[in-house]
């Protein structure tokens, strides 16, 4: 991959998060009655949401999309066993977050369908994956030369935070606060992913990218 297309689709992924933030803060206001403490963003895309078309394709689609180019531009940045670990991770959180699009869930999340269990099951790679990709960034940003070790740090610090969100959710024991807690651990996520695009768009090439290829015989 060209030093050009890394860094534009370094430039994407940090982006997407912050559009898609955006949004599902614009929707929710423009749904009346939704509230985004006790409403999850999920909610914003159910069947029976006035604003479905926009937060489902705009919104899950379109970040979706965001995330795999951070796989790509995270592949063309770093080598190594961890790297590559975490770019499967980030693959599996963009894919599920793509499909999670055209998979609405059912009126108020109450999954009885097929299509709104298919929408939960898809969900968990999303809020699984990126998470834990910052969790191995940390082992990936100690090794790196290019890299300030504090990313160490902030990036394990920030995936563990982000997934303790999600049992607390998916348990229901603070059914008041649902939409709260789901856009704290997705936020930390995705705040975490945008920064650290915006980083990576910023270092300089790998030496064995650089390296130049032997000729062709």
């Amino acid at each position: 991959m060209g030093e050009g297309a890394r860094r534009g689709l370094a430039a994407v992924a940090a982006a997407a998060p912050v559009a898609f933030v955006a949004l599902t803060r614009a929707l929710g206001a423009a749904w009346d009655g939704y509230d985004p403490v006790r409403d999850t963003q999920s909610e914003l895309g159910a069947v029976d949401s006035p604003v479905r078309w926009a937060m489902n394709l705009g919104g899950f689609v379109v970040l979706g999309l965001g995330i795999l180019a951070f796989a790509a531009a995270y592949r063309a940045t770093f080598a190594g066993a961890a790297a590559t670990v975490a770019v499967v991770l980030i693959v599996v959180a963009g894919a599920g977050m793509v499909v999670v699009g055209f998979l609405p869930c059912d009126a108020g999340c109450v999954d009885t369908t097929v299509t709104g269990r298919l929408h939960s099951w898809f969900s968990a790679p999303g809020a699984i994956g990126l998470p834990a990709a910052a969790m191995v960034t940390a082992r990936v940003a100690a090794v790196d030369g290019r890299m300030r070790r504090r990313w160490s740090g902030w990036s394990f610090g920030i995936g563990l935070a982000s997934l303790a969100s999600g049992p607390v959710v998916a348990a229901g024991l603070l059914p008041e606060a649902d939409g709260l807690l789901q856009r704290v651990g997705m936020w930390l996520a995705l705040g975490w992913m945008s920064v650290f695009a915006w980083t990576m768009r910023g270092l300089a090439p790998r030496a064995d990218a650089t390296r130049p290829r032997p000729p062709a015989r």
